[in-house]
């Protein structure tokens, strides 16, 4: 017997990832693009994080002394999320211990950080292990090989009992932080659509599903042209993002829907070049 390595908690992690992809965040891990992983991100850190996925969030966002980590988490280059998409995906393999830890975090994989997982006394016998699992809000231990710490009948029906009564007086609490049924929303074309976070349907389709937030879902994108007011009392009301070198016009600040870039202020340059040229 020996403890479980770096690379058995990766390889833990990722067999959890496959096995929990599907149902976590109504399937919006399945298939992840970098937007959606920072989306996740947000709701997570306003569901409040534990000390230390706190202190991982921080590390891996390089959030500043004194600075908010959901703004450093709204102001990162999604791109940083592209390794920890293809490490779950077993496409790629890192020895990166912040993106394995965001990677844990994001999947609900328990018992975590890994200094954390080695102090449980986890062997590994015969290529089978001894790990935790996430089950319905609490956690059961899953043991492939029968050794290590067994729980008696009496343990396993007392912790049922009181999973099952932490889920119900709980878990809707829970989801309704994380994932609330109805307020969702999602980019339809030119504006955000108000939708049941448990539509079954959404993992079909590469949509980027975001918790519902009132300011956001007034977001519309416009038509411009040489008779729009760009600016009233000197300052601009109307915000523009380019995607694929196409300049695509906003009604208000924020994010571009399309990439997840942050907006810019119309100012007359761009007025000049991209909308009075074209003309």
């Amino acid at each position: 017997m020996s403890k479980t390595t770096f690379k058995d908690y990766k390889k833990l992690l990722q067999n959890h990832y496959e096995r929990s992809k599907s149902d976590r965040f109504s399937g919006l891990l399945d298939s992840p693009s970098p937007a959606q992983i920072r989306t996740l991100c947000v709701a997570l850190c306003e569901k409040e994080l534990s000390r230390k996925d706190d202190e991982v969030f921080r590390l891996f966002f390089e959030t500043k002394e004194g600075e908010l980590l959901k703004k450093s988490i709204d102001h990162c280059n999604i791109d940083r999320f592209r390794p920890i998409i293809s490490f779950l995906k077993n496409e790629t393999d890192t020895e990166n211990r912040v993106r394995v830890e965001m990677a844990a975090i994001l999947c609900g994989f328990e018992p975590r950080p890994y200094s954390e997982f080695s102090k449980k006394g986890f062997v590994e016998e015969e290529k089978s292990f001894v790990f935790t699992e996430e089950r319905n809000g609490f956690d059961t231990i899953i043991d492939k090989t029968v050794i290590g710490k067994k729980s008696t009948f009496k343990k396993k029906v007392a912790v049922g009992v009181l999973g099952l009564a932490v889920t119900f007086l709980a878990g809707f609490g829970i989801k309704e932080i994380v994932i609330p049924k109805k307020e969702c929303m999602v980019w339809r074309g030119v504006h955000y659509e108000r939708i049941d976070c448990q539509d079954e349907t959404l993992g079909l389709v590469s949509e980027i599903v975001k918790p519902f937030d009132e300011k956001e879902f007034e977001l519309r994108k416009i038509e411009v042209c040489d008779t729009t007011t760009f600016f009233k009392n000197g300052k601009a009301v109307v915000w523009y993002g380019k995607k694929d070198g196409e300049v695509t016009y906003f009604n208000q600040d924020g994010r571009n829907p399309e990439n997840g870039d942050e907006l810019k202020e119309i100012t007359q340059y761009m007025i000049d070049k991209y909308v009075l040229e074209s003309e």
